[in-house]
C-alpha cells in the first residue's frame, strides 16, 4: 500500500507528470515551512528515514511489505513526514525498486499516510493511552494512503483508454476493460493490504508504547 512499483513509461505521461509538480511544490512549502528548524531534527529525519527503508524489507505477502510510514508521521508531523517519504521514495527509485517517472506519485501515496498519522494520533490521544492511539492512526493513515493509491489507479484507468480510443474503433470497450482491469485486482489486493494495516498498527502501538514510557519528550 505504501508505493506503486511500476516501471518508466507505463502510467500515462499527465498522471505522473502532474505527481513530480505537486510533490515538488510540496517539498518546496515544506522546506520554508521549516527552514528554521533545529539542527538535531533533520538528524531525527534521516535516521527515521532510514529506519523506514529497513522495515521495507518485511514482506507481507506478495503484494505489501511494512512501510513505518505511520511511526515516523507521529515522530516528526506532517511535514518532516512527507519529507521522509520523499527521501525513501527517491532512494528506493534509483535503486530500481519502481521507476524515476513514478517518484512523485509513490512520494504522495507514501506521504499521505506519513503526513495524516500526527493528526489523527492527537485525535485518538484525546481518549486512548499513546500506544492504543497509535494503532488508531496508523490504521487510519493508512487508509488515506490506500485511497491515494486507489486514486492513482483510477486516474490511470481514466486516462490511458482515452489515449487508444483514437486509434480504435470502440473505444467504450477499451475503458470497460481497463476498469474491469483495475476492479479485479483491487480485489485481489485487498486481503493483503488488510493484513498491512493490521501489521502496521501492531508496529506503530508497540514502539509509541515503549517510547511513551522511556522517551516521551519525543512523542507529540
Amino acid at each position: 500500500m505504501t508505493h506503486l512499483h511500476i516501471a518508466d513509461g507505463v502510467l500515462p505521461v499527465p498522471l505522473w507528470l502532474g505527481g513530480l509538480l505537486v510533490m515538488a511544490g510540496l517539498v518546496g512549502f515544506v522546506a520554508w515551512r521549516h527552514r528554521n528548524d533545529r539542527a538535531d531534527r533533520l538528524t531525527l529525519l534521516a535516521s527515521l528515514a532510514a529506519l523506514m527503508l529497513a522495515a521495507m524489507a518485511v514482506p507481507l505477502g506478495p503484494l505489501g511489505h511494512l512501510s513505518f510510514a505511520p511511526v515516523v508521521g507521529i515522530l516528526l508531523g506532517s511535514g518532516l513526514g512527507f519529507l521522509a517519504a520523499v527521501v525513501v521514495n527517491a532512494i528506493l527509485a534509483f535503486l530500481g525498486h519502481g521507476g524515476i517517472t513514478v517518484l512523485g506519485l509513490n512520494a504522495l501515496v507514501l506521504g499521505a499516510a506519513t503526513a495524516s498519522a500526527r493528526p489523527f494520533h492527537r485525535l485518538a490521544r484525546t481518549r486512548l493511552e499513546p500506544g492504543p492511539a497509535a494503532a488508531v492512526a496508523s490504521i487510519a493513515a493508512g487508509l488515506v494512503s490506500v485511497a491515494a493509491l486507489w486514486a492513482v489507479l483510477a486516474c490511470a484507468s481514466a486516462l490511458e483508454p482515452a489515449g487508444i480510443a483514437h486509434a480504435a474503433t470502440d473505444g467504450h470497450a477499451h475503458e470497460a476493460d481497463a476498469l474491469g482491469s483495475t476492479g479485479r485486482f483491487l480485489a485481489f489486493a485487498s486481503p493483503f493490504w488488510l493484513l498491512g494495516l493490521a501489521a502496521e498498527a501492531i508496529v506503530a502501538a508497540s514502539v509509541v508504547g515503549f517510547l511513551a514510557r522511556v522517551r516521551p519528550e519525543l512523542l507529540p
